[in-house]
């Protein structure tokens, strides 16, 4: 019970500071290009004042518009329930890997349709660019459940993080894996190479360009929603991947441990993320995915290595 307790709030604090995150991430980049930038908790008073503005939707818009939002939001929320944070055990029975896939697609399928929805056309482009960049990460996604299942024999990431923590060394085969993982989670999140989140150049735009059309309390839950879908895929990164540190055992030494642990490794994600964004430029739609078929073969030599080695 006290297990299912902890379990809850280390979720709850996740939904809360996922914003924050954000605000990090955000000022670590303007750092970066030599400025001072905005507040680390701007995301909260940016969130807030959208939460308070009136919602436009267009009169060619139909449910999808107002359902899809909501969806999101509630999607992702859900997805924090089902990732460790800083403390796993083997007795827990959520987490598998296929629930939180679909769950990601179903925040990708709302994102989409609500881009088609609005009958924009920048709406329609983005929607249309979105889907081509998913049609060829998501191979990227099953090398990923491959892998992990092969190195663990396991779906639920809980055990798997139990059982990768007592790793003391990784091999070859993990390390490329991770990086299959790290390149997939720019490609889903919208981030640099595939797409600039700061650009408000219509031709450019793919994921903002789906929400153009969105406003008020509609745009809060999208936004939010994007928030936390970043979090929780580094948080995948962090603790299917190299969960150094996690708690295995629910003493105060371990979860202090163990919080000091993931929040270092958290930072240290949010700091490539930023030095990738301010050091590389967005690419062209058929230059970037043209990164795909390599990221693809480093996945299929992950899974061969982990046979030989």
């Amino acid at each position: 019970m006290q297990y299912n307790l902890f379990y809850f709030v280390q979720s709850i604090l996740i939904l809360v500071l996922s914003p924050l995150f954000i605000g990090v991430l955000k000022k670590m980049k303007a750092t970066l290009r030599g400025y001072k930038g905005a507040s680390i908790i701007q995301p909260y008073y940016d969130l807030s004042k959208l939460l308070k503005k009136g919602r436009v939707i267009s009169n060619r818009s139909s449910f999808i518009t107002t359902i899809g939002p909501i969806v999101m939001l509630a999607t992702s929320i859900t997805t924090v329930f089902f990732v460790p944070v800083i403390f796993t055990t083997m007795q827990n029975t959520i987490g598998n890997l296929f629930i939180l896939i679909f769950a990601f697609a179903i925040i990708k399928i709302f994102t989409v349709l609500i881009g088609l929805d609005s009958s924009s056309t920048f709406g329609g482009m983005g929607s249309s660019r979105e889907s081509f960049i998913s049609m060829m990460s998501e191979p990227l996604t099953l090398f990923l459940l491959t892998f992990l299942y092969i190195e663990t024999k396991d779906f639920n990431l809980f055990h798997i993080s139990f059982i990768n923590s007592n790793i003391t060394h990784y091999d070859m085969a993990h390390i490329i894996a991770m990086v299959t993982f790290i390149i997939s989670i720019l490609a889903e999140n919208a981030r640099i190479p595939f797409d600039n989140p700061e650009t408000h150049l219509e031709l450019t735009m793919m994921h903002e360009a789906m929400i153009l059309d969105l406003s008020g309390s509609d745009l809060f839950y999208v936004e939010l929603s994007s928030h936390i879908k970043l979090i929780v895929y580094l948080i995948i990164l962090i603790n299917g991947f190299i969960p150094i540190g996690i708690a295995t055992t629910f003493t105060f030494s371990a979860l202090l441990i163990s919080f000091l642990a993931f929040v270092f490794k958290l930072l240290f994600c949010l700091l490539g993320i930023a030095v990738i964004e301010t050091t590389i430029a967005k690419s062209k739609l058929f230059r970037s995915a043209e990164l795909f078929p390599a990221t693809i073969s480093l996945g299929i030599i992950a899974i061969t290595l982990i046979y030989i080695l």
